[in-house]
């Protein structure tokens, strides 16, 4: 029982690491790298005959400490009343509790480092992709270099829209010019008709 615990124990310490690398805030090329190994580990079919057993076993003690835990649970003054020792009955139900505290916690944290690995890949490959655009943008050689006809088609439009704001600013400028002589030419009047 105690090499059992403790390979159990053991686990659950490795489970804890991989959990604790996979989220620290790593540089990219870092991440990439851990979920490189990881994915090189899991796809080694040794490995994954391993790890398939050990989930095996790993669910059924949890099914056995989740059957024997509520079992103990359901008639625990009837146990306590014909056991010979009362400490021996607490003893059961906290190790059958015990069990499927540590059991169910190595499942979740199984399922917990197969999600964030595919959160992970997902977020690296994203940050790879924006990189690359954001890398393009800050290139206008290389861009300018390789016109398409789509590029060329809206440079014209572009060209098209720019003369018609400046041919706007014109219009507005000789307006307000005009505007403003017909607003002093009154008061010019005025003052005419009052020197008369």
């Amino acid at each position: 029982m105690s090499i059992q615990m403790t390979l159990i124990f053991a686990l659950l310490t490795v489970e804890f690491g991989l959990v604790s690398v996979l989220l620290l805030p790593l540089p990219p090329k870092v991440q990439s790298l851990v979920l490189r190994k990881y994915d090189e580990a899991i796809s080694n079919s040794n490995f994954a005959i391993v790890l398939a057993f050990t989930d095996a076993l790993v669910g059924v003690m949890f099914v056995d400490a989740f059957k024997n835990g509520f079992k103990l649970l359901e008639r625990g003054d009837e146990i306590i009343e014909f056991s010979k020792n009362v400490w021996d009955a607490r003893a059961k139900k906290f190790y059958s509790q015990r069990n499927l505290y540590i059991l169910g916690a190595i499942l979740a944290l199984q399922a917990c480092v197969w999600f964030m690995s595919m959160l992970l890949k997902s977020t690296v490959k994203n940050k790879a992709l924006l990189g690359g655009l954001s890398n393009e943008g800050k290139t206008p050689s290389s861009s300018s270099d390789a016109k398409t006809p789509e590029t060329e088609a809206l440079e014209k439009e572009l060209a098209k829209a720019q003369l018609d704001v400046d041919t706007l600013n014109k219009q507005y400028d000789s307006l307000f010019a005009e505007y403003q002589k017909k607003n002093a030419t009154p008061a010019e009047s005025d003052s005419t008709r009052k020197e008369k």
